[in-house]
């Protein structure tokens, strides 16, 4: 055998058995492919997150228009809507004559006259198309609804044609259309219409305006008629006792109105904000709003100037689905969206005022038509010059662009309900745009940069991804939720750092090493526990329990840790003899200060409630009562007794021990105590001081890091989140700890240093950086939290470093909200049970996992 190859220069003599070569090629084989597995499956996981997030920002398309010409007028028709599929489109003309159209052929399906025994003479739509609403010369109101309607007849009731025909094709059936799907299915689409009875009965003067809004009370409408009389009507419908019985009433209430500096009649009246108010807009531009809250003293709150520019006026006026934002076009070429919102400072009367949060820049040639997708923020606009754009009005960003072929004013403009057509009438005939907006809501200064949502005064960043109607609007600012995190870490790290890395410079540098070898263990176990469990237990015991005794809570802060303390000066007084007898059961001792620390806590707590924070903490916390001093002083301590140990260490200590030389046992055990207690006193003293002092200079702990009393909060998370984040950290701190050199140990002791100078002096410095690991391994496992923040901090998005406010994380949003209903008293001890069985198996199984993992390496160490 070759010895040029050896460490040593000499021969190997025994020889390694086949099996063991095959066994260790095979390890070695396993070991490479596991970890190139692994490298390979987290590029897979990044690679399919970036093929998910890049469509996201990828931009809106849109294609050649499509161009129909159509053998019937288009001079009248005032409103167009397609349906979902793109397969038929209701036309509505001045006088109520609605067509049914294919919208691939332009065939006139059905035509029929709507109102036919009366002369309509103003209209208004819903923003979904599926809602007419007609006056006429006798000043009655009738509502024409409108819904496109789809099924799927049986093969038995289906014309021999429409078994027959290939996917894609179509034929007609009475006023609807037979269309054969890819899933070789025949669906039949149709128009349904009904017309209501006058809602109004005959006034006698036409109807110039109206308009109708659908609330949770019934029906509003307003009307303006011909003789300038403005009037409100509610129409109310009531179930009766009988279900096919019901009873309607109307109310109507004559509003004050004479026309603005002699102005004619507005051009345009709308009801917005969910029926609160009214807004008359005349072609110059001036908006007069009315407040509809109180229908017994409705007045004229606000005139705006919608386009302040002299000699321009408003073209255009469209409003977006819940009818709170108008969109007005102007001669300038500008769609602007107005909405009503409280602001600070108004002067009207019911505090709100009309603000311009969006301006779509168009070209230099006024707006013709302006239309609003059905369920989105999305907008179409057309200008004079033939221009068309989208836009997504929420961030008045520009999605697409395309041209008409015939510039002008265009008889009706439509966006396809689910915004992937949009379809204009021109003189031409019928011209349909494909198009596919992505997801026009994502953008990077949708959620990095303050964004104007709809009803609020300013730009904010806001979090709501979802809302249960059409009119939702997505808020997608990022930094509630990046703030969320950054909180939820920073109090579970308050919690979990200290006691992790004392824990662990306690069982490595003064445990005896068999209680460390049982020790140890456990605490890594508790890394098992799974975050539902803890979050289940957080939400349904520890927050409520903690609701009704934060006070203790409070106190329990400073008197736990002071019971400790305490406790082990108590311990030095015992003598030397008796101290080494009872060495054994010192920890025990310790242990037993915790009880009486917590029972201490309960019995103070209503003292620290009337003394700091004038007898009720959530009063108090509302700022209803009292000072801030209690809030500084509870804040200030940990400062204070900071300070008071540098300053004893630094001057008080050094003086002692050249006092103190030469002195006996328990006269140094009493002065330890004495200094103790003189220390916490100062402690006390310095922080009521500096809180005095905080609140002379006027400053306020509340609407900071206190605030309002939130039962599923902060410090619920970080207690909770911190018996996650423990077990990590210690465990890494421990065998950071551990892995210091003996040596050193040794020549410390060796030099006269006692234990606890050694691991201050020596150990600790030595093990920095992985100590400083174990934290950042902590920080990772805080950050990347779910259940625990979704059940234990309301998974709310708030901005503010309330402790006992809740909050949302980027992980928790993708987690859905505990049920209300698990909430309830009636579930909370079968769900308290579920949680302590579950905890109960986890820990069995993982105490058995460890028992076989610990048996394994002892038969490893004695092979």
């Amino acid at each position: 055998m070759s010895t040029a190859n050896t460490f040593t220069g000499r021969a190997r003599v025994r020889r390694t058995r086949t099996s063991v070569r095959i066994i260790d090629r095979l390890a070695r084989t396993l070991i490479a492919v596991g970890g190139i597995g692994t490298v390979v499956a987290v590029s897979a996981i990044c690679v399919f997150l970036v093929w998910v997030v890049v469509p996201l920002f990828l931009p809106a398309t849109i294609g050649e228009p499509q161009r129909l010409a159509v053998d019937w007028p288009v001079e009248d028709v005032i409103r167009v809507q397609p349906d979902d599929y793109q397969t038929l489109l209701w036309t509505m003309s001045r006088d109520g004559s609605l067509r049914t159209v294919h919208l691939d052929t332009g065939e006139v399906l059905s035509e029929q006259s709507l109102f036919a025994d009366a002369s309509p003479t103003a209209w208004a739509f819903d923003t979904g198309g599926r809602e007419a609403t007609y006056g006429f010369t006798d000043g009655s109101i009738r509502v024409a609804r409108l819904d496109f309607q789809t099924s799927f007849p049986a093969a038995a009731d289906l014309p021999a044609e429409a078994q027959q025909l290939a996917p894609g094709g179509s034929i007609r059936q009475a006023s609807g259309l037979l269309v054969a799907t890819e899933q070789g299915q025949v669906r039949l689409h149709s128009l349904s219409v009904s017309v209501s009875e006058p809602v109004m009965p005959a006034a006698g003067s036409a109807v110039a305006l109206v308009d109708c809004m659908t609330t949770t009370g019934g029906r509003i409408f307003c009307t303006l008629s011909a003789d300038d009389r403005l009037s409100l009507h509610s129409a109310a419908r009531r179930a009766g006792v009988r279900p096919d019985e019901t009873t309607s009433s109307t109310t109507t209430i004559e509003l004050p109105y004479s026309p603005p500096d002699g102005r004619g009649k507005p051009a345009h009246l709308v009801l917005f904000g969910q029926g609160r108010n009214l807004c008359l807009v005349w072609s110059d531009g001036l908006l007069l709003r009315y407040d509809l809250r109180d229908s017994a003293h409705v007045a004229a709150v606000e005139q705006v100037d919608l386009v302040p520019e002299e000699g321009q006026a408003v073209t255009a006026l469209e409003t977006l689905p819940g009818k709170a934002t108008l969109l007005v076009g102007d001669t300038l070429g500008r769609a602007r969206a107005w909405f009503c919102a409280r602001t600070t400072g108004a002067h009207t009367a019911d505090g709100a005022t009309m603000v311009m949060a969006h301006e779509l820049s168009g070209p230099a040639a006024s707006v013709t038509a302006i239309a609003a997708a059905p369920r989105s923020r999305l907008a179409s606009v057309t200008y004079a010059d033939g221009t068309l754009r989208v836009f997504y009005v929420t961030t008045a960003r520009q999605l697409v662009e395309s041209r008409l072929e015939e510039p002008g004013t265009l008889p009706a403009l439509a966006v396809a309900p689910k915004a992937d057509a949009i379809v204009a009438l021109s003189p031409g005939g019928i011209n349909r745009w494909p198009f596919n907006p992505r997801y026009p809501e994502v953008s990077l200064a949708a959620l990095l940069a303050p964004v104007w949502y709809e009803k609020y005064d300013a730009p904010r960043q806001l979090w709501q991804s979802s809302g249960g109607s059409d009119d939702f609007e997505p808020k997608l600012g990022m930094l509630p939720l990046v703030f969320g995190t950054l909180k939820a870490t920073v109090y579970s790290l308050l919690f979990a750092v200290p006691l992790a890395l004392l824990s662990a410079i306690y069982t490595s540098e003064f445990m005896h090493p068999r209680a460390r070898a049982r020790i140890k263990p456990a605490i890594e176990m508790m890394a098992s526990l799974p975050s539902v469990v803890l979050g289940f237990v957080a939400a349904l015991v520890v927050a409520p329990f903690v609701e009704e005794v934060i006070p203790a809570v409070l106190a329990g802060i400073v008197v736990v840790p002071f019971t400790f303390l305490l406790a082990a000066h108590l311990w030095q007084l015992l003598p030397p003899r008796i101290g080494l007898a009872l060495v054994r059961w010192r920890f025990a001792f310790l242990c037993a200060a915790l009880p009486v620390g917590v029972l201490l806590s309960a019995a103070v707590g209503p003292a620290v409630e009337r003394l700091l924070f004038g007898g009720d903490l959530r009063g108090w916390l509302d700022g209803d009562i009292g000072s801030g001093v209690g809030g500084w002083i509870v804040f200030l301590l940990p400062l204070a007794a900071l300070g008071t140990a540098l300053a004893f260490s630094r001057y008080v200590n050094p003086s002692l021990r050249r006092m103190l030389r030469g002195t006996g046992h328990g006269r140094l055990a009493a002065v330890d105590l004495a200094k103790f207690l003189v220390a916490s006193a100062l402690t006390m003293g310095v922080a009521i001081a500096a809180a005095l002092l905080l609140e002379s200079l006027h400053f306020d702990p509340r609407g900071a890091v206190l605030g309002t009393y939130v039962q599923r909060n902060a410090l619920v998370v970080g207690f909770i989140m911190g018996f996650a984040i423990v077990p990590i950290i210690y465990t890494v701190a421990d065998d950071a700890l551990s892995t210091v050199p003996g040596h050193l140990r040794s020549a410390s002791l060796g030099a006269g240093a006692t234990p606890w100078q050694t691991a201050v002096r020596v150990i600790i410095p030595t093990a920095t950086s992985g100590l400083f690991s174990a934290v950042m391994i902590g920080l990772g496992r805080a950050v990347g939290e779910t259940m625990i923040v979704l059940m234990a901090a309301g998974n709310s998005p708030i901005v503010d470093w309330n402790v006992f406010n809740g909050f949302q994380t980027l992980s928790a949003n993708i987690a859905t909200e505990l049920p209300e209903a698990v909430q309830g008293s009636a579930h909370y001890r079968t769900l308290f049970v579920a949680a302590l069985a579950l905890f109960a198996i986890t820990f069995v199984v993982n105490t058995l996992a460890e028992a076989v993992r610990l048996r394994f390496r002892r038969r490893a160490y004695e092979l």
